[in-house]
């Protein structure tokens, strides 16, 4: 008996929400924002001068996506409309059409594959320093198993490791950029071992495939340099995905083609699993949502299930031709939706590996250290004050379908946790700077206080003797200027010396106010004040070969901190 044939994906239609993390600007660049500089040298970018009108001027279906979001959320993706507003837009949006085809290869055997690209925009949020690219390419008429490598392989930025030579793991064979005309714009490097492992070896950056440089020109990769747009991954191994794939029939699909299409994993044989199946065994309750899906009832009409795995979300639907709204909804809306659940994800972890640097930055004993990074720490405590207040929604849209799905998509995405995170590290820091503030206000109070008090029996005296003590009025005015000098000096010095004195004066004052120390006590602390504290004993750590005595102090934490998935600037 011969394998049932493999289904058909009618239209397979694939979007990539690539989050990157911006590298900050220099002050000397003369650019306030980044979108500043990309309008300067726009390249093969065109910026989109109104986001509700990108694909259709005349607004229809632009009337439609507007009115689908709550108004906080329709402001944050299509700005004020009033045209006397002063809160600037948060979202600046750049495109490019000259690439026209991916080619792509899924393996060095295979025939290539011809995806026109629908959508490649470039979208930059105010107050913070991430953008994402959105690259769409659709194909049609894909055998499942082509479509299913292509949700596991397109997405790489590079390659995990090899499984051969020129056959990067869980990556396509090679991809290559064609414009209108069919002429290559660029090409993929999956197979060049040497650049990725020198890269990795030389300076600890994730390199990527030519292809994706090329797309983001002119922003660069930090570890390329040379330039003033430059970005860091955010996420590395899978750029997040959204797919859609409409079949004759969806219920044709085993569950191990389900799951295979959830995960966005390799493809296997459709009886077999891709998982064991106690892994599996509440994917359904999950991972699926079934509002519009009756999986034992063709007639129901009710054909379509929306899957969400981590990075993954796909949308199986029935394939019919005069269906366009299902498409429009998959392009339009949930792509929107797609859009915020991976920025709120992408801007929380930039937030975290800021506090994370700021910290592994910090050297208590170096002022200049010290702050550096109570400038760095505040300046990340108020962009995640403003992101709190601007951009962290849970309800998007008074449609239950909208909203159910960012809920889902956000819980997948582990966003909730991840502001959990964020804000617990951030009340972290505010507590160790007004625990540093009030400190440094103990300490001048106690060294005023001790001042205060030692100049007191000088107040005392000068008072109660008057002003007219010594008669200095027969002298001219330099024996005056040098009396005034003879007394001010010493004064002074006096003061400063208390000063430095203050935290051992302090000391023999609350032993005088203490009760139960006796007078050998107390003059024992008054001789205290002229004694330097005793010195912390050496430590010796044995070491390799011998021992050597540690440089660091008793008591000194060893230092180190969660590591950053990116460095800054």
């Amino acid at each position: 008996m011969s394998a049932p044939a493999t289904p058909l994906v009618r239209e397979f239609r694939h979007i990539l929400l690539w989050p990157l993390q911006l590298r900050r600007l220099r002050r000397e660049t003369g650019f306030a924002t980044h979108w500043d500089v990309l309008r300067a040298n726009p390249g093969p970018w065109k910026e989109v001068k109104d986001n509700l009108l990108v694909d259709d001027e005349s607004c229809q279906s632009g009337y439609q996506d507007f009115v689908y979001f709550l108004p906080y959320v329709q402001r944050f993706l299509y700005g004020f409309g009033e045209a006397d507003a002063q809160t600037p837009s948060s979202l600046h949006m750049f495109r490019r059409d000259d690439i026209a085809t991916a080619r792509v290869r899924l393996r060095e055997e295979d025939s290539p594959i011809d995806l026109a690209v629908e959508r490649a925009r470039l979208v930059f949020f105010y107050d913070q320093d991430v953008a994402i690219l959105a690259f769409e390419v659709v194909g049609r008429d894909l055998p499942l198993e082509d479509a299913i490598e292509l949700m596991d392989r397109f997405g790489r930025p590079y390659p995990p490791y090899w499984d051969a030579p020129g056959q990067g793991a869980h990556c396509t064979f090679s991809v290559e950029f064609l414009d209108g005309g069919g002429r290559l714009l660029s090409a993929s490097d999956y197979g060049d071992r040497d650049k990725y492992v020198g890269l990795v070896r030389d300076i600890k950056q994730t390199p990527l495939s030519l292809h994706w440089e090329y797309l983001l020109q002119p922003l660069v990769p930090a570890y390329l340099g040379g330039g003033i747009l430059q970005y860091y991954q955010i996420e590395n191994k899978r750029i997040p995905i959204m797919t859609y794939l409409a079949l004759d029939e969806p219920r044709c699909l085993t569950r191990g083609d389900l799951t295979r299409i959830g995960y966005a994993a390799k493809w296997g044989p459709s009886e077999t699993l891709p998982f064991a199946p106690r892994f599996l065994a509440d994917f359904e309750h999950k991972h699926c949502y079934d509002r519009y899906w009756d999986g034992e009832d063709p007639a129901s009409g009710m054909n379509t299930r929306f899957v969400f795995c981590g990075v993954a979300f796909a949308m199986i639907t029935r394939h019919q031709d005069d269906r366009t709204d299902l498409v429009h909804t998959f392009r339009q809306q949930f792509f929107q939706i797609g859009l915020i659940a991976n920025f709120h994800k992408a801007a929380l972890l930039n937030l975290s590996n800021r506090f994370s640097i700021a910290v592994e930055r910090l050297r208590v004993g170096d002022y200049a250290s010290v702050r550096v990074f109570k400038d760095s720490v505040r300046e990340a405590l108020e962009l995640f004050l403003r992101f709190n207040h601007r951009y962290w929604f849970h309800e998007i849209s008074n449609q239950v379908l909208a909203s159910d799905m960012f809920a889902r998509w956000a819980h997948q995405l582990g966003s909730d946790a991840l502001f959990r995170e964020v804000r617990e590290e951030a009340q972290d820091i505010n507590q160790y700077l007004d625990a540093d503030r009030t400190r440094k206000a103990g300490d001048n109070a106690m060294r005023l206080t001790v001042v205060s008090a030692l100049g007191m029996a000088g107040t005392v005296v000068t008072g109660f003797l008057g002003m007219n003590l010594f008669n200095h009025t027969e002298y001219d005015p330099w024996h005056k200027f040098w009396i005034f000098m003879a007394v001010f000096v010493p004064t002074i010095a006096l003061g400063l010396y208390t000063v430095v004195m203050s935290k051992r004066i302090a000391t023999f004052f609350e032993a005088m106010s203490s009760e139960r120390l006796t007078w050998r006590q107390k003059f024992s602390a008054f001789r205290q004040i002229w004694r330097p504290p005793p010195r912390a004993p050496r430590v010796r750590k044995r070491v390799a070969g011998g021992d050597e005595p540690s440089r660091r102090s008793a008591g000194q934490p060893a230092g180190g901190g969660r590591a950053s998935s990116a460095p800054q600037s």
